[in-house]
């Protein structure tokens, strides 16, 4: 664009900006134009008129794709069909999907708010032919709904195609152009644009093809085309098609796909836009209620304007912007199980909106809670998920409020320390710190950094956990320069490079083997309550350097969704025999690793191996226990997510994260009682196989974050409580028992805090389950007994001590350990045998103030003195207080009410002193407070202090201060001096 028109172009949009917020064009459209009826006309037109089925929106984040962090477009749930890697099960849908761009090749995280137009969190809708029709099809139909359903002018619509790709050998698309020529619209409506524009592609890989967009023109006065593509706010794209012809392979060469499939994205927002006459789409109800939301909840601020630019001088119109669209793409990700611990992107986004709330809505607490309602209300029909979950939305918002709020608090702190010595620092109020934050920060001032490089916007970013947002936000601080482009280089040839070592490492490991078939390790029954688990016969393929075995076949289970392998034997039709130890699956090829007892073995060798019956037995009680185990933790505490999880034949360790109170006693007790009254019903455990259209249908399915699941082939194990809401619905590659029957019992024997959410549990089931209440009980009858005794032995404390520490061993015990006890009955004997302690600790405690009660009356006969004025005093210090952990003053100094008194104590390095004053001997110059500050607490260096139901004239004590053995009794005997000669000066 030459200067000229750049500025013709940027006058035109600052004219236009600010004047025009709302036209009317009401004679085209129905009467009811709300965005709940957009979408459902969109829906109608394709469920009804044009046979497609309806699809309902996956979750935000995908199941099944490691290529995409969040689901950015319509078609996400539907790439192994486009790459033919699954049959569709409808050839024609259509959908509402729900959209998050904050990352990647789709990224509008950071133009939000500036704009009118760009979201985190947007609606697409969209409509699909998976074989069935191609590019004519689909542009009749967009065109027909936008002009004869919507009712919008052609003279407001432009179309783009493809203008080819030398570079890929992509000729330009003339066959699109064709067809929206045959449509009728006018040539010079109808626009070539390259690769950037309309080559559409999900991400750096996958499925891909020529696009052609239909866009929008909200003046709609004269043939504006030159603008097009120009990023004007009232000329936007909202609609796009596009024809999925090819595969981008990971070198970057374009292949073509099995079959052309349509997948066509029209905007919901910028749809609204166009039919409610806005050229915002905050201005229209998708948008309009939430602002409204804001300004109720915030009545001291003033009220949205729709300011852009230098217009919104104080960035709150944009900061209402961030606002609303921030809490409808939080609210969304949460209720679709996105759990803000294993996705930082999305716990930055709702740290700023809480310091958006705090900082600029004068909010301290609760708004982005209570804006969710607003949110689930105006979608919750659409979406029912986020009805359904919005306690767990809550729920885990009130966790990260209060995580955010105690490392803000810290982290300003730390903030104000360092700015003490370092005046003209900025100030960051407004910023989302953290000890990190501070860190970093401290580091590039105190060495005077002059710009971030892409070297050391690597090192931020790998020891202090900074994207290039967090970066710039420092440079901007520092007031120093930082190239995004470059550090974006970087990372992008590291992650190549990292690529490139995990290929090295496969490289090492046997090539050219072909693949086990292990699909015998599922092959097992029940006859008459007993588990069959038959043999498989083999052939021997290879033996490793190592004597390692690889086979053709095998039913050993080898190590995977955290359930151990097996062991067995293999049995070769020579009379060798093979003890199998270990397994490793190597791209697909398992090895048998183990001994040699007999024999010879060679390729070609044929065999049979057995299963060790008794371990995979106890490994499949325990992985199905883990599910239940999980499903129970997540029915008492809903906001929960599993991080990890081990199952071995003797027990399950689950890693849970809970977002809220973490797990305690009486929680364990709760899900005790839900996994074995699920075990009781005997409820039957389901083994189905989906792909990941089946998966995305389901509802209640428990899936782990970060976990990324095959999109075809997936085994989904299913558990229904019988007449109970108890289901456990979880996608599983491992082996279960086949009825909840078979589990026979079940108890949690240990409970352990890994951090602020997170609690490691460990149980057992079967006979280990029936072990653990055994040694219960004979636990409870040995601490019966020692109960009964233990008024008999107060009188000998060291007795019951050696019996406390008795029992206490057989409470601390490893989970293989055949002493394992059920968690809440070890927590109850913790409890009982404390309280048992404490009875002793009081019983030594009483006699010990017996002798300061003895050692204060012998005190009395032997050491009261007499002023220059006769009247009687004492200072003494209490010997006996040698002897206790904490030394009882107060019964000391009430054997002299009748005089002025001081009582010094030294225990366990620390001296302490009480002093007290009768009324009568109160002067101007003398009372408790003044003669103990004075006398003895000078001498220690400490302070005196007055409880609050004490009057300090009458009673004060000296804090606690730490003297060195060696300096003790000369400070004492000073004190005592100085005391003595200030009561005779004063008195």
């Amino acid at each position: 664009m030459n200067p000229h028109m750049y500025y013709c172009l940027l006058t035109y949009q600052r004219t236009f900006k600010y004047h025009i917020t709302r036209r009317k064009i009401s004679k085209y459209l129905h009467k009811d134009i709300s965005a709940k009826n957009i979408r459902q006309s969109f829906l109608d037109y394709f469920l009804k008129r044009q046979d497609h089925v309806f699809i309902r929106s996956s979750p935000v984040v995908p199941f099944c794709d490691p290529t995409v962090p969040f689901v950015n477009a319509g078609m996400n749930q539907f790439k192994g069909i486009f790459l033919g890697n699954q049959i569709p099960h409808f050839t024609k849908v259509a959908n509402s999907q729900k959209c998050i761009r904050v990352g990647g090749k789709h990224n509008d995280l950071n133009v939000v708010g500036k704009d009118g137009y760009h979201h985190t969190f947007f609606e697409m809708l969209g409509n699909w032919s998976f074989g069935e029709y191609f590019k004519e099809d689909a542009c009749k139909m967009a065109w027909e709904l936008l002009t004869q359903v919507y009712k919008i002018p052609p003279t407001k619509l432009y179309v783009t195609y493809f203008s080819g790709d030398d570079k890929l050998g992509l000729k330009s698309d003339l066959e699109t152009k064709e067809i929206w020529k045959n449509l009728g619209i006018n040539e010079k409506r109808i626009l070539p644009y390259g690769t950037k524009d309309n080559f559409w592609e999900m991400g750096v890989t996958g499925p891909c093809g020529p696009c052609t967009e239909i866009h929008y023109d909200h003046l709609g006065t004269t043939n504006r085309s030159e603008f097009v593509n120009r990023g004007l706010y009232d000329l936007t794209e909202i609609w796009n098609l596009v024809f999925i012809q090819y595969n981008r392979l990971s070198d970057g060469s374009i292949v073509p796909l099995p079959k052309s499939h349509v997948d066509t994205g029209l905007g919901l927002e910028r749809l609204c836009c166009a039919l409610q006459g806005t050229l915002s789409t905050y201005d229209t109800d998708l948008f309009d209620y939430l602002i409204k939301a804001i300004e109720k909840n915030c009545i001291n601020v003033p009220k949205y304007s729709g300011h852009f630019g230098e217009q919104d001088w104080n960035d709150l119109d944009a900061s209402y912007r961030i606002l609303a669209d921030h809490v409808r793409m939080l609210t969304v990700c949460l209720a679709d199980g996105v759990v803000p611990e294993q996705n930082q992107k999305l716990r930055r986004i709702i740290r700023k909106c809480l310091v958006l709330s705090q900082t600029v809505f004068g909010n301290e607490r609760g708004l982005i809670k209570e804006l969710t309602n607003y949110v689930v209300e105006n979608l919750g029909d659409v979406y029912p998920e986020m009805e359904r979950n919005i306690s767990l939305v809550h729920q885990i918002l009130d966790y990260e409020e209060e995580v955010y709020r105690a490392i803000h608090n810290e982290a300003k702190k730390e903030w104000t320390k360092f700015a003490l010595n370092h005046p003209n620092l900025p100030n960051i109020d407004s910023i989302d710190i953290t000890p990190s934050f501070i860190k970093a920060f401290k580091e590039l001032h105190l060495n005077k950094v002059e710009e971030i490089d892409e070297n050391l916007a690597y090192k931020l970013y790998d020891t202090h956990g900074f994207d290039a947002e967090g970066i710039q936000t420092l440079a901007q601080l520092l007031n120093i320069k930082f190239n995004e482009e470059t550090f974006t280089k970087k990372m992008d040839q590291i992650k190549l490079k990292s690529k490139s070592n995990r290929e090295i490492l496969v490289a090492d490991q046997p090539i050219g083997l072909p693949p086990t078939d292990d699909s015998d390790k599922y092959c097992y029954s029940k006859t008459s309550g007993q588990y069959n688990f038959p043999e498989t016969h083999c052939q021997v393929i290879q033996i490793l350097a190592d004597g390692a075995l690889v086979l053709d076949k095998t039913n050993l289970y080898s190590e995977s969704g955290g359930q151990q392998s097996d062991t067995g034997t293999i049995k070769f039709e020579n009379g060798a025999t093979f003890f199998v130890h270990q397994l490793e699956n190597v791209r697909n090829t398992i090895i048998h690793k183990g001994n040699l007892s007999s024999g010879t073995v060679k390729p070609g060798l044929k065999g049979s191996i057995t299963i060790n019956q008794q371990r995979r037995l106890g490994a499949m009680r325990n992985h199905t226990c883990a599910h239940l185990l999980n499903a129970a933790i997540k029915k008492i505490k809903s906001a929960t997510c599993q991080k990890s999880s081990k199952v071995t034949d003797k027990f399950v360790n689950l890693d849970v994260s809970v977002f809220g109170p973490k797990l305690n006693v009486e929680d364990v007790v709760k899900v005790e009682e839900i996994v074995n009254g699920v075990i009781a019903d005997k409820a039957e455990v389901r083994v189905s196989t989906t792909d990941s259209q089946g998966l995305y249908s389901l509802d209640n399915v428990t899936l782990i974050p970060g976990e990324v699941y095959p999109d075809r082939e997936i085994r989904l194990v299913e558990v229904e409580g019988c007449g109970t809401s108890f289901v456990s619905r979880e996608p599983c590659c491992g082996t279960h028992v086949l009825n909840t029957g078979d589990l026979e019992d079940f108890c949690v024997v240990s409970l352990k805090s890994l951090g602020r959410s997170s609690t490691s549990l460990h149980g057992v089931t079967g006979d280990r389950a029936k072990l653990a209440r055994k040694n219960a009980e004979e636990l409870a009858e040995d601490l019966a007994l020692f109960k009964a005794s233990v008024q008999e032995y107060l009188d000998k404390p060291e007795v019951l001590e050696m019996g406390i520490l008795s029992l206490k061993k057989r409470l601390n015990y490893e989970v293989t350990d055949d002493l394992i006890l059920p968690y809440a009955y070890k927590q109850g004997v913790i409890e009982e045998l404390n309280d048992i302690s404490r009875q002793i600790k009081d019983k030594s405690n009483e006699d010990l103030r017996n002798f300061v009660i003895m050692e204060m009356q012998d005190a009395l006969k032997n050491k009261v003195e007499l002023t220059k004025s006769q009247k009687k005093f004492m200072v003494h210090y209490l010997r006996s207080s040698m002897m206790f952990e904490s030394v009882p003053l107060q019964r000391a100094t009430t054997l002299c009410s009748d005089m002025p008194v001081i009582v010094i104590a030294y225990s366990d390095s620390i001296v302490k002193a009480r002093c007290c004053v009768p009324q009568e001997f109160q002067t101007e110059d003398f009372d408790a407070e003044k003669w103990l500050r004075e006398a003895v607490a000078s001498v220690f260096e400490s302070k005196t202090t007055s409880q609050k139901v004490q009057n300090g004239v009458l009673v004060s004590n000296m804090k606690g201060k730490k003297v060195h053995v060696q300096e003790w009794h000369r400070l004492l005997e000073e004190s005592i001096n100085s005391a003595k000669k200030y009561i005779n000066e004063k008195l």
